[in-house]
């Protein structure tokens, strides 16, 4: 899985990969969306996050380390279930949910064909240096969706 680079924003980018999985989309869907499944690939970017949502647009999301202590505060932007899911993050784990949100943002897009579905996240804008260290973890955490979906 190569970074794309989805172009500049003031001297950042975002991390763009794609992986197939023989799988539905509403499959892969609920291992983007459900907590226990959340916690399998999560892992890769640090063991034990877990995560609260509903995932309705306008939601928050809390992502938690292996203690439960929040670690990163978010907002669903936009919500259609097995096709894509736009989260937007705030600067500031404690911050109100009504306060203005950060430029980060994590898409995941779904895209099914043939009894396949083709899974592409972008993150970002993000340094060079969260790029080099994101990146790896990203490639780990779609392998785990690939496997966990096909496996199921």
């Amino acid at each position: 899985m190569e970074n794309e680079s989805l172009g500049q924003v003031t001297g950042q980018e975002w991390i763009r990969k794609s992986i197939e999985i023989t799988a539905s989309d509403d499959k892969v869907w609920t291992i983007l969306t459900d907590p226990e499944q959340v916690k399998l690939w999560a892992g890769a970017f640090e063991p034990g996050t877990q995560v609260a949502s509903d995932w309705q647009e306008g939601s928050v999301v809390i992502w938690k380390d292996k203690d439960g202590v929040p670690a990163m505060k978010g907002k669903v932007m936009l919500s259609y279930a097995g096709k894509i899911l736009k989260l937007a993050y705030y600067n500031d784990v404690n911050a109100a949910d009504d306060a203005e949100l950060d430029a980060y943002e994590e898409h995941y897009l779904l895209a099914e064909h043939e009894g396949k579905t083709d899974l592409t996240i972008e993150s970002g804008p993000l340094t060079d240096e969260y790029i080099k260290k994101i990146a790896p973890q990203w490639d780990e955490a779609l392998k785990i969706i690939k496997q966990t979906a096909e496996q199921q």
